[in-house]
């Protein structure tokens, strides 16, 4: 029987916290309720890192189009991603673990500290997150027309979805090699869809 679908609460178990409810709400939620200038200090700071996220976003969606516009030729905006990828100095294995050892408690962690909000549910060793993305998906809901991959552009991307999207998927299935998944939405009001299957 399939494990119910969790929206807001916490589920505990060997993988530790599965949730993806922001800081703020989970202060909110305590019992015994949290000092109400703790909350007033944290909801300031959690909208300072909102801020600052939203912008190193933005810039990352602008230089991946400089870059591609640079690059030039029919591949460009995969090469672009290729090279980021393969260049990059710094790695996701000590947050969410590799391959088919990606932990989905610290996906959550990483959704959460993305600020993306959603739900998890798990079946048998399969975890799955719909989640409105925090990253990507909250710049493409604000800027719905953002520069788009054509179809086949980018290798395992559908067409239609925007370049940092592509860069995430490609991103996570260099990483996880299968054992983690990324499905776009179609459409910015749509929720993406991360499955994690962990190693029996």
């Amino acid at each position: 029987m399939p494990a119910p679908e969790h929206r807001g609460g916490t589920m505990t178990g060997d993988t530790g916290e599965l949730h993806l409810r922001q800081l703020p709400d989970q202060l909110r939620a305590l019992d015994p309720p949290v000092d109400p200038r703790v909350l007033e200090l944290v909801d300031a700071e959690h909208a300072r890192w909102r801020g600052l996220h939203d912008r190193l976003v933005a810039l990352i969606v602008q230089l991946i189009d400089v870059a591609t516009d640079a690059t030039g030729g029919e591949h460009a905006v995969n090469d672009v991603i290729t090279r980021m990828i393969g260049e990059t100095t710094v790695g996701i294995d000590d947050l969410v673990g590799s391959g088919a050892a990606v932990d989905p408690a610290e996906i959550a962690a990483l959704l959460r500290a993305h600020g993306s909000v959603g739900t998890v549910s798990s079946v048998g060793p399969t975890t799955t997150f719909r989640h409105a993305c925090g990253s990507g998906g909250h710049y493409w809901r604000d800027n719905p027309d953002v520069a788009t991959v054509a179809e086949g552009e980018v290798p395992g991307v559908p067409g239609g979805r925007p370049r940092y999207c592509a860069r995430c998927i490609r991103s996570i299935s260099s990483h996880a090699h299968g054992a983690w998944t990324v499905t776009p939405p179609d459409t910015p009001a749509e929720t993406c869809t991360w499955r994690v299957t962990v190693a029996q």
